[in-house]
């Protein structure tokens, strides 16, 4: 059976202190960043650090983890899941954030007091993983 919808409150709740890293984002433990991938490739400063506003994708598998899928800078921001990702049969989300140092357990045990996090977060768009079993037309 499908879990109910997620509100704006959930998601907010939820994402707030979510470290950021996942397989397709890693941040520079040392310099206290994270790159915007669309200002790297256009060859402009992508480091984005504490205070900074971002744009975030994330993803939740099976109900069991978010996962971030991708983060960008003001300037790339991303307003609809359909526009960042392909809408799937998981829950799906939009976000803005601002980073803020608020540390991190690593899963090796170590301990990282300046990691960056999402603070300060906003829904952009979400979709349900309801969204993903529906067919195109409907």
């Amino acid at each position: 059976m499908a879990l109910p919808p997620r509100t704006e409150a959930d998601l907010r709740r939820e994402l707030t202190g979510l470290v950021v890293e996942s397989l397709a984002v890693r941040q520079d433990l040392s310099r206290r960043s994270v790159h915007c991938v669309a200002c790297a490739a256009e060859g402009r400063d992508a480091a984005r650090t504490v205070g900074d506003e971002v744009g975030v994708v994330l993803r939740e598998y099976e109900g069991f983890t978010w996962e971030i899928q991708d983060l960008v800078c003001p300037d790339h921001r991303v307003d609809r899941v359909t526009d960042a990702v392909g809408v799937e049969a998981d829950d799906q989300v939009v976000v803005s954030a601002v980073l803020e140092a608020a540390g991190y357990h690593s899963p090796d045990g170590q301990y990282h007091p300046e990691a960056l996090t999402l603070g300060a977060v906003e829904v952009v768009d979400y979709s349900p993983a309801a969204e993903g079993y529906l067919e195109p037309d409907e």
